[in-house]
């Protein structure tokens, strides 16, 4: 798989949480646990591309990414033609939410 299309996934899945639960903080093990045939270094690469994208925070433990954090004020402020040239495929129903939410969501980076 490759890590544009990998990283879009990881995406998806963190902003349907958020969009479900307005759980916006995952270990690592889910992504481990989602993608079992998939190299941990290719599951960081897609990691690092989206925090290099600002989408997210990544927490490290042994220079690894342990914690990762879905940024909505960061995705309230982007323009959602932006996010589909970077290659993210978000429907427009959880990027509005996303958007109208992450006022609420008190996390500041």
């Amino acid at each position: 798989m490759q890590i544009a299309t990998l990283a879009n996934e990881m995406f998806i899945h963190m902003s349907l949480s958020y969009f479900q639960k307005n759980n916006a903080s995952f270990f690592i093990d889910t992504f481990t646990t989602l993608y079992p045939k998939t190299p941990e270094k290719i599951l960081f690469r897609a990691l690092h591309q989206l925090e290099a994208d600002t989408l997210v925070s990544i927490f490290h433990k042994e220079d690894k990414p342990y914690i990762i954090t879905l940024r909505p004020n960061n995705i309230r402020n982007i323009n959602k033609n932006t996010l589909d040239k970077k290659g993210y495929t978000l429907s427009n129903d959880v990027f509005t939410f996303c958007q109208s939410h992450a006022k609420h969501f008190h996390l500041s980076f």
